[in-house]
This record gives C-alpha cells, structure tokens and sequence, in this order.
C-alpha cells in the first residue's frame, strides 16, 4: 500500500470504530445519564435502543445510496452528520431530547457505515484488500471492548466535568479529522444506476422498524399485546417487500432499495 492508501485505510477505519464504539459505550454510562437527566427506565431503554434502530433502519438503504450518489460523498455526508449528532448527544438536556438524539445518531451511523465496506472493496484488491479488510474486522472488536473499557475511564476521570457527556463529544474531534482527510478516499459509484425504489425503501424500513420496536422495548415492558401486533405487522410489511421486488425484479429493473 501507498501512504495515501495508508491514510484512505485509516479514516476508513476511524469511521467504523466510531460507529461501533457507540453501539457499546452508553451501556456504561446510564447510571450517570439515569441520575443526571432524571430518567425512568422506560427512557433508559430508549436511550440504549434508538442508536440500534436508526442503524438498522437505513443501513441497506444506505449502501444503495453510496451506489448512486458516489461512496464518498455518502462516507463524507455520514460523517459529518455522524458528528453533529454526537454533538446534539453530547448537549442533551433532558431524556428525551436524547432520545431523538441517539436516533438520528443511528440513522447518520447507517448512511456511514456501508460506505467504510465499500470503499474498501473498491479502492483494494488482492493483498492489500485481505489485509485492509483484516484491519476492518480487527478495529470493530477493538471498537466493541473500548466502548465498555474507554468509555469506563472516561466516566471515571469525569473529564472536564462533562461526566457522560464526554462519551459522545470524543466524537467529535475524531469525526472531524476524518472528514478533513476524506478526501484521500478515491470516489466510486455503481456502474449500473437504475434508480432509487422509494416504494421498497418504504417497505423495507416500515418493516424492520416493526420487527426492531418490540425486539427492544417488549423485554423492558413485559410483552405487551402491540408487541405481538407490530410482530404480524412487520411479517406482512416485509412480506410485501419482498412481493413488490420480485415484481420488480421482472419488470427488467435492477434490485435497488
């Protein structure tokens, strides 16, 4: 690899830790958020969940728009928002206000993350793919233990005395430098780009939201009836889903959702 592969490599990688390192950290800090912003459980359990929503809600569609609209466009864009959101975590005042923070975090996470695998498959071949991609796989599990074990003695050293806050605002400067440096990454699109399916996105997104809700929330509720409701109504959403691309698929159109 070249050094400008070297510095693609590693923004590619700072992107991937920063998105993991979030999915894990605020499991350490919701004592100090509990007591800070006056959380009731039910609260609590949005705080951790609304992150894993957003991601998983766009995280297909986001790899489809890095396809069209250029991946590093996509990686800059969800970087960028990936660090304002952060900082809209960071600033919270209430639990609620969190809340809606920590989803738009997950949905900038989702438009962020695709990009880091694609641009790797794209800008390595051979050798130096295996090794880029080894890199990837290695600073994901370092992400998941640093988020229990940083996130940990950034709580206790209370830097700053931001307490929690300072779990989100350490991506801030990291997001920046990224952003700075993005420019290393070389820019691809899809050869074939027949378009967005908004129908399919719909689709797609209304279901797992459906199937994601009640996963997350129904254990801290004790199941409730909607549970099961949003259950059969994820199974049908994603059913049609699948109905609508096979139709789309013979109409001569490329998958695209």
């Amino acid at each position: 690899m070249s050094k400008k592969d070297y510095l693609a490599l590693s923004v590619l990688l700072s992107a991937g830790f920063v998105t993991i390192f979030d999915l894990f950290v605020v499991n350490i800090a919701i004592a100090n958020i509990q007591t800070n912003l006056h959380a009731n459980l039910l609260q609590i359990t949005f705080i951790i969940v609304t992150y894993e929503m957003g991601f998983g809600l766009l995280l297909i569609t986001g790899g489809r728009l890095g396809d069209l609209f250029g991946r590093r466009k996509l990686f800059q864009f969800g970087i960028f928002a990936f660090t304002l959101t952060s900082l809209f975590c960071g600033l919270a005042v209430t639990a609620n206000i969190l809340i809606l923070a920590r989803f738009l975090q997950g949905l900038s996470a989702a438009l962020l993350f695709p990009q880091v695998y694609a641009c790797i498959r794209v800008n390595f071949d051979g050798e130096n793919s295996r090794r880029a991609f080894g890199f990837l796989g290695m600073t994901l599990g370092l992400a998941a233990i640093a988020g229990q074990i940083l996130g940990g003695w950034m709580l206790a050293a209370n830097l700053w005395e931001l307490q929690w806050r300072s779990i989100f605002l350490v991506n801030i400067p990291i997001g920046i430098l990224a952003l700075i440096l993005s420019g290393y990454i070389n820019e691809s699109v899809a050869q074939e780009k027949p378009g967005l399916d908004f129908v399919g996105v719909a689709l797609s997104s209304i279901g797992i939201f459906s199937l994601m809700l009640p996963l997350l929330i129904g254990p801290t509720l004790g199941w409730p009836v909607w549970c099961w409701g949003l259950f059969l109504f994820a199974f049908l959403m994603l059913l049609q889903f699948v109905r609508h691309e096979k139709a789309y698929a013979k109409r001569g159109m490329t998958l695209s959702y």
